[in-house]
C-alpha cells in the first residue's frame, strides 16, 4: 500500500495534536448549521457515531450514539440532523448522501467530535459520496482506502452534481482514482485538504457536457505523492491538482510535490497543478516541485495551461526541480481553441530535469494549426536553469501572438531550443553563466535581434544581454506558499543596472499589469518597471 501505514500514523498523530481541543460546531462565514449553538459547545444537536460505545438502536445523542456508517447514512436520509463521528476512531463503509437540498441557514455538517479526527475507511470503495445535494459541509475527517494497488477502485470523497458545499480539513489517501473529486459542481470551497498516495489525482475538479463545474475555490491544499493509476494504460495519471471542463476556478496557496512517479505507461504524463478545457482559471501563490513522470514518459511538470484553456492565469507561483517543464503551454488535438492566457511574476528553478525535449517554459501544439494556440502574455518572470533550456519550442509548436516581456532568463549554454513559430520577445534579460550565450542557432542577443527583429523596439535593441545581478543563491527548498516572500535569491540589488529597464506594458501594448510584484511591493515604483519579479525602491 505504498507505505500507507507509516505515513498514516505520522499524519494522524499530527492531526490529533493540532485538533485536540477542536470540535465541530458547523460555523463558518456563509455556511453554518441551523442547529448550531455557541462556538465551542461540543454537544450540539445532531447524530453522533461512536464505534466503541455506540449501538445502532440508540437515538444518536452524545451519550447514546449510534455505531456504524450504515446507520449514519440512514439517519441522513431521514434528515435527522448533522452527523458527527467520534474523533480518534475508525469507521468502515461508505457514507452516502443523495438529494439533500438545504439552504445557507441549514447547512448539513459532517465531521468529527471530541479529541482528534475520525477516520472513515472506504475499503475498496469511496469513503464519502455526495450526489445531487446543496449546502453540505464536510470537515475534520480522515478518509482512507485499501490503496491504489491493493483493491481500491474509487475516489475518497466524490461530490457530484451538487452546489454550495465546503470541504475543509480533510486528509484523503489510498484511493485508486482521486483523493477528492468534484464533478459537475458549483459554488464549492475546498480548504486545507491533504491528498496523498492516490492514483489518478490528489484533487480533481471536472465538468461534463451537461454542466461545467464552476465558482470553485481550492485553497491551502496539498497534493503529495499521488503516484499513478495502475488501471489507466492509455492516458496520464499521477496528477496533483487538476481542473478540467470548468469555469471561474481559483487555486490559491496550494502545493504539489512528488506526484506521477508510478504512471504505468509511456506517453503524455501528469503535472503538479494544471487545467484543461476551462475558462477563467487562476492559479496563484502556489508551489509545484519535484513532480515526476514514468521512465520515458512525457510531462512530469510543475504547472500547465493545457488544451482548450482560455482567459486563465498563473501568477506569483514557484516551480522547481520538476522532471518536466516548470510551465507548460500545450494544445492537444480535439481540444477547443486555446487563447488569452497569462503567466506573470512567477519563478522556475532547474525544471525540465529529465523529460526529453522539455524546457523550463515549454510550448507544444499537437493540432498543427497555429490559430488554435494563440494570445499569451508571459512577463516579469525569472527562469533559472543550470542544465536545460529556459524556453523550449517543440517541433510541433505552431502558435500566434505569444509575448515574452520583461523576463529574466538565466541559464547555461543554450537558453532557447527549437524553432520559434509565433512568439515575440521584448525587454527581456538574457545571461548564460557559462559565458556562452546561445539562443537557438544564434550565438548572441545582437545576432539574434539583427537577423530576426526579436528584442527590437522603435529601431533599437530592447533586450539586454547581461548578468542580472540577482542576489542568489539560485536554488531553494521553500515548500510553504506563505513563505514565498523569502525567495530572496531572485531579487535585484538596490544598485542594479536593471533599474527602470523594463518595458511599460500598459502604455505601449495595453497589457493590464497587476498592482504588486512577487514580494508584495506596489507596481510600478519608478518611471518604468524592472525586468523580473521585484520592483526596486
Amino acid at each position: 500500500m505504498d507505505g500507507l501505514a507509516n505515513i498514516s500514523n505520522r499524519i494522524t498523530g499530527l492531526i490529533l495534536i493540532s485538533l485536540l481541543f477542536c470540535c465541530c460546531d458547523g460555523t463558518d462565514k456563509g455556511f453554518r448549521s441551523g442547529n448550531s449553538k455557541k462556538r465551542g459547545v461540543i454537544s450540539q444537536p445532531g447524530i453522533y457515531v461512536n464505534a466503541k460505545s455506540g449501538d445502532d438502536r440508540n437515538p444518536g445523542t452524545v451519550r447514546k450514539p449510534v455505531r456504524s456508517v450504515e446507520e449514519a447514512t440512514k439517519r441522513i436520509r431521514e434528515r435527522a440532523g448533522d452527523i458527527f463521528f467520534a474523533g480518534g476512531q475508525s469507521f468502515e463503509g461508505t457514507l452516502m448522501l443523495r438529494n439533500l437540498q438545504g439552504d445557507a441557514e441549514d447547512t448539513l455538517v459532517i465531521g468529527s467530535y471530541g479529541a482528534g479526527i475520525a477516520e472513515i475507511d472506504g475499503g475498496s470503495g469511496e469513503a464519502i459520496r455526495i450526489e445531487d445535494c446543496r449546502f453540505i459541509r464536510i470537515q475534520n475527517l480522515y478518509l482512507t482506502g485499501d490503496g491504489r494497488k491493493d483493491g481500491n477502485t474509487e475516489n475518497g470523497l466524490l461530490i457530484s452534481n451538487s452546489s454550495d458545499c465546503v470541504v475543509e480539513n480533510i486528509i484523503a489517501e489510498g484511493f485508486r482514482e482521486s483523493g477528492v473529486e468534484l464533478y459537475d459542481c458549483r459554488n464549492v470551497r475546498v480548504l486545507k485538504v491533504t491528498a496523498l498516495y492516490n492514483g489518478f489525482c490528489g484533487i480533481n475538479v471536472r465538468g461534463s457536457d451537461m454542466q461545467r463545474s464552476g465558482n470553485i475555490l481550492i485553497k491551502e491544499c496539498s497534493a503529495e505523492n499521488n503516484p499513478g493509476d495502475p488501471a489507466i494504460l492509455d492516458n496520464h495519471s499521477g496528477n496533483g491538482i487538476l481542473i478540467g471542463v470548468s469555469d471561474s476556478v481559483t487555486v490559491d496557496h496550494c502545493t504539489a510535490t512528488d506526484n506521477g512517479w508510478d504512471m504505468p505507461r509511456r506517453g503524455n504524463g501528469p503535472v503538479g497543478i494544471w487545467t484543461w478545457e476551462s475558462d477563467h482559471v487562476t492559479i496563484q501563490y502556489c508551489i509545484s516541485y519535484r513532480n515526476k513522470t514514468s521512465e520515458g514518459g512525457k510531462d512530469g511538470g510543475g504547472f500547465d495551461l493545457d488544451g482548450g484553456v482560455r482567459n486563465s492565469m498563473i501568477q506569483y507561483c514557484l516551480s522547481y526541480e520538476n522532471q518536466g517543464a516548470g510551465y507548460g503551454l500545450f494544445q492537444y488535438p480535439g481540444a477547443s481553441d486555446w487563447s488569452e492566457n497569462v503567466i506573470r511574476y512567477c519563478v522556475s528553478i532547474n525544471d525540465a530535469r529529465t523529460t526529453e525535449g522539455s524546457g523550463s517554459i515549454f510550448i507544444w501544439n499537437g493540432t498543427g494549426k497555429a490559430g488554435q494556440l494563440v494570445n499569451c502574455d508571459i512577463y516579469n518572470n525569472v527562469v533559472y536553469n543550470s542544465s536545460a533550456p529556459v524556453i523550449s519550442f517543440e517541433n510541433a509548436s505552431d502558435h500566434l501572438n505569444f509575448n515574452f516581456f520583461n523576463n529574466i532568463f538565466l541559464g547555461s549554454g543554450e537558453l532557447v531550443s527549437g524553432i520559434n513559430k509565433g512568439s515575440r520577445f521584448l525587454g527581456n534579460v538574457w545571461w548564460s553563466r557559462s559565458g556562452k550565450l546561445r539562443i537557438m542557432e544564434y550565438g548572441s542577443l545582437k545576432s539574434w535581434a539583427d537577423e530576426t527583429g526579436q528584442e527590437t523596439f522603435n529601431g533599437k535593441i530592447a533586450g539586454i544581454e547581461t548578468d542580472p545581478g540577482l542576489t542568489g543563491p539560485f536554488i531553494t527548498d521553500i515548500t510553504d506558499p506563505y513563505r514565498l516572500d523569502e525567495l530572496y535569491g531572485y531579487t535585484l540589488g538596490p544598485g542594479s543596472s536593471l533599474r527602470g529597464k523594463g518595458i511599460d506594458l500598459k502604455t505601449h501594448f495595453g497589457v493590464e499589469t497587476p498592482e504588486k510584484d512577487f514580494f508584495g511591493n506596489p507596481l510600478p515604483r519608478g518611471n518604468a518597471p524592472e525586468p523580473g519579479i521585484n520592483e526596486i525602491d
